[in-house]
């Protein structure tokens, strides 16, 4: 008896090897999509780190900005003992603070310029600066400040008025020939005003991926204690009517190519453009409002 064996037929092979391919696609564009949304998910998580820390940096920042030791105590002539002092006699007039353009009145501790089409660069549109009296030597170390770590005093200052002078602004960064990548830098100033010493810090980079940094100020403009309305630096009068001050900083991802739709942000209600659409970063705008010491 003539013995067959039965095998699939060439349909049945071409049905199977189509039902595979189908198979092997759907758990690739599975395995796709759950990369693409783990990137989006990891890259959102550092955003929001970042945000957070650099908003941090502010508030610890600006909780000093206008800060005198003894406001109602007239200091007598150089050199003096008296460590207080008005806000006039401590802060006093300084043109082209920290090479930043803008020129600080006297008594005034809070100041800024703004240019929308850029000061530097693209990403630079807005520099600020506040001031502060040295309530003692620890407030120069890192673990308060990050801009003043690197500022010296000349000698023993327990008796010395001395002022502070922090100036932040977003340039490109210049060491990174290769991506350019925005980054948020400071300045410090240190002022001896008791000796005549001066010591200055470099560039402090505080974070890198920063698109813009906005910032509105808050005028009291009948004495209420509140603000009235928040403006950008160039439409400020009197920087002495400024009692707070509200800060947009737009992050970007480190990652690119992990945005689907052309990118973008809001500040304020404006819609903004990002200054490379190509590179398809994702964009968070963080903000905080904070109120200064009055004088």
């Amino acid at each position: 008896m003539k013995q067959t064996s039965a095998g699939f037929t060439l349909i049945e092979l071409m049905i199977t090897l189509l039902l595979s391919s189908v198979l092997i696609a759907a758990i690739g564009e599975l395995f796709l999509n759950s990369h693409v949304a783990f990137r989006k998910q990891t890259a959102m998580a550092h955003l929001v780190e970042d945000g957070r820390y650099i908003l941090d940096v502010f508030a610890r920042e600006y909780r000093r900005t206008g800060f005198l030791i003894n406001e109602h105590v007239v200091r007598g002539p150089e050199p003096s003992t008296v460590i207080g002092g008005t806000a006039t006699e401590i802060f006093r007039a300084d043109l082209d603070t920290l090479g930043s353009s803008v020129n600080l009145a006297a008594g005034v501790f809070i100041a800024g310029i703004f240019n929308s089409d850029g000061l530097n660069d693209a990403f630079d549109i807005n520099h600020v600066i506040f001031r502060y009296q040295l309530n003692g030597q620890q407030d120069l170390t890192d673990a308060l400040s990050p801009c003043t770590r690197d500022l010296s005093l000349d000698q023993n200052v327990a008796t010395d008025a001395i002022a502070i002078t922090l100036y932040f602004y977003v340039q490109n960064n210049q060491l990174d020939t290769v991506t350019w990548a925005p980054v948020l830098y400071c300045r410090a100033k240190l002022d001896n005003l008791t000796t005549g010493y001066t010591d200055t810090s470099n560039a402090m980079p505080l974070l890198s991926n920063v698109e813009r940094m906005h910032v509105t100020y808050g005028v009291d403009t009948d004495g209420d204690g509140a603000a009235n309305q928040y403006l950008t630096a160039d439409q400020v009068t009197n920087w002495l009517q400024i009692i707070s001050t509200r800060f947009y900083i737009v992050m970007r991802s480190e990652e690119t190519n992990i945005a689907s739709a052309a990118s973008g942000y809001v500040i304020d209600g404006q819609p903004y453009d990002v200054n490379n659409s190509a590179e398809q970063r994702m964009y968070r705008v963080f903000t905080t409002t904070l109120t200064s010491r009055q004088q």
